[in-house]
């Protein structure tokens, strides 16, 4: 999808100094895993940030594809480090689950991901109680997955079933520089094995970021997306036509064409920059 190019690019192009480009954005989006913190480490100037965001008046959510905890342990961990939050600020893909067009007639599901978030999906749709029951196949990440959960989340796909992964993100960032075996490994896993390809819920789908603008009540040309990572973050806000600013090195992506960000800064404490503060 191509964009016409900010109001900031233009007048440095035309050799003009642009004004601070984020100034009337009145609601940001915050990625969290690799962006606001690596694991249980903050990114320097993540709390700075967020607290001279909400100073100036605005909006600040969290807009994370975390599929292995809830809203109420995402809130916890943020006040844990330092940052104030409530799990109204925060928007995960397990919510905007309700909203996908195949859940709509309540399919029997076999999800495989923790207790916790299979507790949400069964208040929103039957459990199958066998794998040969299910009419679709929910995927999240568990860490304590086992073989046996693949072998019956492939039997599900076998039969015909389809495959909803609430992300499929390859890798998760933690501390230290590490990184995890994400969703998208295990969905790749599958799809390997089964030649089912994957729907996604969360980031880059516009059905999550959509959830993400009425949660807020906010515009998408009022608000942004700050996040690492082109085929999630960037690639999601530039669907629904809000700005977007990645954050670190280079980010490879996987899409034809790539996706542009409106702005691009070297690590999160640099963000402030763009809307004055």
């Amino acid at each position: 999808m191509s964009r016409e190019p900010s109001a900031s690019t233009a007048a440095a192009a035309a050799g003009v100094p642009p004004a601070t480009p984020l100034a009337d954005v009145d609601t940001v989006y915050l990625d969290l895993d690799g962006c606001v913190w690596f694991g249980e480490q903050l990114a320097d100037g993540a709390i700075a940030l967020v607290d001279a965001l909400r100073a100036s008046g605005r909006r600040v959510g969290f807009l994370t594809n975390t599929s292995n905890s809830d809203t109420a342990q995402i809130a916890a961990k943020l006040r844990r480090l330092g940052i104030v939050a409530s799990v109204d600020d925060v928007i995960m893909p397990v919510e905007a689950l309700a909203a996908h067009p195949w859940m709509r007639a309540r399919p029997r599901v076999w999800f495989l991901g923790p207790p916790q978030l299979r507790r949400a999906v069964a208040e929103l749709t039957p459990i199958a109680a066998t794998p040969e029951e299910a009419e679709l196949l929910v995927l999240g990440r568990d860490p304590a997955m086992t073989y046996a959960d693949l072998a019956d989340a492939l039997q599900v796909l076998m039969r015909g079933s389809r495959l909803l992964a609430l992300n499929v993100d390859p890798r998760l960032p933690v501390e230290g520089g590490r990184m995890l075996p994400g969703t998208g490994a295990i969905a790749a896993a599958l799809t390997y094995a089964s030649g089912v390809v994957p729907e996604v819920v969360g980031k880059p789908a516009p059905v999550f970021f959509e959830a993400a603008l009425q949660r807020f009540g906010s515009s998408a040309e009022r608000a942004v997306i700050i996040g690492d990572t082109l085929d999630a973050d960037i690639a999601g806000g530039v669907a629904v036509g809000m700005r977007t600013v990645l954050v670190g090195g280079a980010s490879s992506s996987s899409l034809d064409p790539a996706p542009v960000p409106d702005h691009h800064v070297g690590a999160l404490r640099d963000v402030g920059g763009l809307f004055g503060l």
